[in-house]
């Protein structure tokens, strides 16, 4: 009963914020808000408390292992030895986490070249449309957030950026930083996060993004979705018309794809990781000198965050440790934040292990806001200072919204 309390108490003081910042309190769908948040606890009930839920999900994870042991041996024929986890080089991070994302950017790319992930995009995209009363463009990209990078996802929508309403721009921005990408996910279940809360993350992403978009910036605009249920979700392979491609140039450019996203994953970790160190060098001998002892950023983050942690459910004595990893995940980035989790989580009981992984679970961060503007004037340039202005908007947004999974599933530890 107290996790249960605790968890709807985060929420409420989650929601209530949003609420308190919304534009305009008067055009909120209370309905639009209800629904997505039934959803969420849905799905948090099917993960944790479902015995069919938690099967399906076994299952899902156990494809998902097969998928990831399928891409490993691409990984040992090309690095031989130094793909070995349990070798004599031990984990080389950009080998067997990094590296992994080009066979599963290539497997995304087939799916969608075989109108796989279409079918599924619709169904779901629809059904989110129909029943949280939200535009079908806005929902389609929700949905498309579960397995492409909120760039993709983005495009995936392109022709109607430049017509849909604020709101529904906002949205968009909203669920690209609140979601974690395919390829991505895949990466993080290499730092060995599991890879059922990683999923069931992924899919409450889309309920939350809309209903906090929704919440802060409510629809005033009329709905008229005739005109967009003839959307069509990007294929990876196809040219900005949908030029016809085979599945080798799926195959192909995927792999390309995977190979930029590793590549600048791995770019931006090295100088990061670089940074933070040189900062807490600099942060420790000021300290030193002042007799603070050793300052790091990781101990000012926890200061700022650990409020956050512990009203969506993590015990005070974890919440600095918890505040720390927000911290680094909303200045930094997830990589870095799952990256150290993945060091620390045996120090987390399984209940917070499992809200931390919810609430890390997101592209929510300072870096992603310079690309998610940088694709959203490149498609709508016309309408660049007002995405400009929704800029840190949709980062608070998004943060609350992985806030948000966290307390909900927080609720299901009793």
């Amino acid at each position: 009963m107290i996790s249960i309390l605790w968890g709807l108490m985060g929420c409420a003081i989650l929601i209530g914020i949003t609420y308190i910042l919304s534009e305009n309190k008067k055009a909120i769908s209370f309905r639009t808000i209800a629904i997505g948040f039934i959803l969420q606890v849905i799905l948090g009930f099917i993960v944790f408390k479902w015995s069919i839920g938690i099967a399906f999900i076994e299952v899902i994870s156990n494809g998902v292992d097969a998928v990831m042991q399928s891409g490993q041996e691409g990984l040992k024929f090309v690095f031989g030895d130094l793909a070995d986890k349990e070798g004599p080089v031990g984990s080389i991070f950009v080998i067997n986490v990094l590296t992994i994302m080009v066979f599963l950017t290539a497997l995304i790319a087939l799916l969608y070249h075989f109108k796989i992930m279409q079918f599924f995009v619709r169904v779901v995209g629809g059904f989110i449309s129909k029943f949280m009363k939200t535009g079908y463009v806005e929902s389609t990209n929700a949905v498309t957030n579960m397995f492409l990078g909120m760039t993709q996802s983005a495009i995936s929508v392109k022709p109607y950026i430049n017509h849909v309403s604020r709101s529904q721009v906002f949205a968009i921005m909203v669920g690209g930083l609140a979601s974690v990408s395919g390829a991505v996910l895949f990466g993080l279940v290499a730092l060995g996060i599991p890879i059922d809360y990683l999923l069931s993350a992924a899919i409450m992403s889309a309920p939350a993004g809309l209903m906090m978009a929704k919440l802060l910036i409510p629809e005033t605009d009329e709905l008229n979705d005739s005109e967009w249920r003839n959307v069509d979700t990007f294929t990876p392979t196809g040219g900005e018309d949908g030029e016809k491609s085979t599945f080798m140039d799926a195959i192909i450019e995927g792999s390309r794809d995977g190979v930029s996203l590793t590549v600048n994953a791995a770019m931006i970790l090295i100088t990061i990781i670089g940074l933070v160190a040189l900062i807490d060098t600099i942060l420790g001998g000021v300290g030193s000198i002042f007799g603070l002892g050793d300052i790091s950023l990781k101990m000012i983050f926890g200061y700022i965050f650990s409020p956050f942690a512990f009203i969506i459910g993590i015990p005070w004595n974890e919440a600095f440790m918890a505040g720390g990893l927000l911290g680094e995940k909303i200045i930094l980035n997830e990589f870095v934040a799952f990256t150290s989790f993945s060091d620390m989580i045996g120090q987390f009981s399984d209940k917070s292990a499992a809200i931390m992984t919810f609430a890390l679970a997101g592209f929510a961060n300072v870096g992603s806001i310079g690309i998610i503007l940088g694709i959203m004037i490149g498609i709508a340039p016309k309408r660049k200072h007002e995405i400009q202005g929704l800029a840190f908007k949709s980062l608070m947004v998004a943060t609350f919204a992985n806030l948000l999974n966290g307390a909900i599933v927080g609720m299901f530890f009793f």
